[in-house]
């Protein structure tokens, strides 16, 4: 169980939309939902708002609502993570999807993440990500 909260959260550090006119701006906005939701450990926010039903499943190895309860548990279930966002490197968007590249600071120590986002219901969300 361990296992796969540490690969939900090692797959992620990084969200999704908030819906506004701009979407470089609301890609930027959505990595300080992100953040604050996984330093609080808000799985509502994290599972529902901020990746892809597919990234949940994906994660989670389970499906609907299976997926979204498991989510929510393996993000709880995380303990002593910190994680702050240090810059946003570049971000380049193609119509519904976008590729982001940020620096995070995980327990003090920097990493140079990718993120693959997608629009749905016109929110951006996180549907992969891994180190860069």
């Amino acid at each position: 169980m361990r296992r796969a909260c540490l690969s939900l959260v090692a797959c992620t550090l990084v969200a999704a939309g908030c819906g506004g006119g701009n979407d470089r701006e609301d890609i930027d906005e959505t990595l300080g939902a992100f953040v604050k939701a996984l330093n609080t450990r808000d799985g509502e926010t994290f599972c529902e708002e901020l990746v892809t039903k597919e990234f949940v499943e994906k994660q989670t190895f389970a499906k609907g609502d299976r997926a979204l309860a498991a989510c929510k548990k393996q993000l709880a279930q995380v303990k002593g993570l910190k994680v702050e966002l240090v810059k946003v490197s570049s971000v380049k968007i193609d119509g519904e999807t976008a590729r982001v590249r940020a620096v995070l600071s995980v327990q003090s120590q920097e990493q140079d993440q990718v993120y693959r986002l997608r629009k749905e219901d016109g929110d951006w969300r996180i549907a992969s990500g891994a180190g860069g």
